[in-house]
């Protein structure tokens, strides 16, 4: 049953009534609580998602990369990282983007760059990763949506 935003004759409505805007704050917070994220950059005039571990560190997210694509094509350019929570047993999500510039900061000697550089990173993928991107994002934003139907005294998921 399609759902027009109003309850039914038995009072029950769904469970989001539209995909809510997260604030920058809870944006921030999701991205401080996560260690594995995407990172979306161009290669080759087509777009390609890397998954990455991350550190955040105020307001730059890096992370730690071998000689490769990532490497290659993502300092200099805009880029887009995205991270994403679900529960399946309460049907709800969350997405959160950050778009920005990429640089490295393997041999920076900015006090900035070597606040960074003392993140605790832990790639998963083997091998040795031994430079140094960070993104600083020019707009950070998140959603979060909810499925199923609540019925007074009761959650239809």
């Amino acid at each position: 049953m399609p759902h027009s935003g109003r309850t039914d004759p038995a009072g029950a409505r769904a469970a989001s009534e539209a995909v809510l805007e997260l604030t920058e704050k809870e944006c921030w917070a999701h991205l401080r609580a996560q260690q594995l994220g995407r990172l979306a950059i161009v290669v080759g005039g087509y777009p390609q998602i890397f998954p990455v571990n991350y550190a955040v560190g105020e307001r730059w997210i890096v992370f730690r990369t071998a000689p490769g694509s990532k490497l290659a094509h993502g300092p200099g350019s805009m880029a887009c990282f995205e991270i994403d929570g679900y529960d399946r047993h309460a049907r709800e999500g969350w997405s959160v983007t950050a778009i920005g510039s990429l640089e490295e900061i393997t041999d920076a000697q900015d006090d900035q760059s070597r606040s960074l550089r003392e993140l605790d990173v832990d790639p998963l993928a083997p091998g040795v990763k031994l430079h140094w991107i960070a993104l600083h994002p020019e707009r950070v934003t998140g959603r979060h949506f909810a499925a199923g139907w609540i019925v007074p005294g009761a959650f239809l998921g």
